[in-house]
């Protein structure tokens, strides 16, 4: 009989996509390990709030005899960005990580059906993917603190459910560093803001572009012009790393908008005042919850 397991991994490579599985015994050493990072000056207690505070190291309500954890990545391009302002025409990238509601729904669609025909439950989990994801063996770190999928390099989507199944393997290990960044700091030289250390792997975060850019406020005046590349997000460091040199194509659906959209968007229109076209295309690529960002940032490519 074909196992649960085999199953999954012939229903996600479909994708394409690996997954890993993890007991929930570890939710624990998580928390801790996150909450470790704050308490040794790594990142400020500013950032742990506004980019970790939603995490919950604990199984929902709606499944609380949860068993396993299984953290899943899904290949996913980048996107290319073409926008329009005063008769020129500009272009950008998006982020591989920012559309994700159709991954979270194909990937709770699989479980629910693989899982569900047996009798269990799933739950998305709402945790530290990357660590989860270096922790089960699912992808390595590279020196630029972003996760790298053997075969996929790191444009790639994570998602995380719980489930009341309790799978067969357990794949909690140590966190690895991808061995080719021993002697490379391309993404290092690359990094529009320098922070990427050389004495860690845990970044910066609080001086990334990426932050800044998902983030409301002024950018830093120290920050160039020229380091603007990505609609939301940076996407320096990954264009940049060999492990990446195969899988940089942009994906065939891009963000496109119009002059007249442009317009609306740099002149902070109100976001119950935008056209039901505009707020439909930044639903369809999961991006209007930075609608407020998006004219500053607009504003800062087209001064690059």
């Amino acid at each position: 009989m074909v196992s649960i397991s085999e199953v999954l991994q012939s229903e996600f490579k479909k994708l394409p996509a690996k997954f890993r599985t993890l007991s929930i015994s570890h939710l624990q050493e998580l928390q801790t390990e996150i909450h470790r990072w704050k308490q040794n000056g790594f990142i400020t207690e500013q950032f742990f709030e506004q980019n970790y505070g939603e995490f919950s190291f604990q199984p929902p309500a709606t499944l609380p005899n949860a068993r396993s954890i299984i953290i899943i990545g899904v290949q996913q391009q980048m996107f290319p960005v073409e926008f329009f302002y005063e008769g020129r025409r500009y272009q950008a990238v998006l982020g591989s990580n920012y559309k994700y509601s159709e991954i979270r729904a194909t990937c709770m669609n699989i479980l629910s059906h693989t899982l569900g025909n047996h009798g269990y439950g799933v739950e998305r989990a709402i945790l530290p993917n990357k660590l989860l994801a270096v922790r089960s063996g699912l992808a390595k770190y590279g020196k630029n603190n972003i996760c790298y999928i053997d075969g996929m390099g790191s444009f790639i989507r994570l998602e995380a459910f719980f489930t009341d199944y309790e799978f067969p393997t357990d794949d909690w290990r140590e966190k690895e560093l991808m061995a080719s960044c021993a002697t490379c700091s391309l993404c290092q030289q690359a990094c529009p803001t320098r922070c990427i250390p050389t004495d860690r792997v845990l970044i910066h975060a609080d001086q990334c572009l990426a932050h800044f850019n998902e983030n409301k406020g002024d950018f830093p005046s120290w920050l160039r012009k020229q380091a603007h590349n990505s609609l939301v997000g940076c996407m320096r460091c990954q264009l940049v790393c060999p492990e990446n040199k195969q899988y940089r194509h942009m994906n065939t659906l891009y963000l496109n908008f119009t002059e007249d959209e442009t317009t609306i968007m740099v002149r902070n229109t109100a976001r119950e005042d935008i056209p039901k076209t505009l707020a439909e295309k930044l639903i369809r690529f999961d991006i209007d919850e930075y609608y407020p960002l998006l004219g500053r940032n607009l504003s800062a490519l087209m001064k690059k």
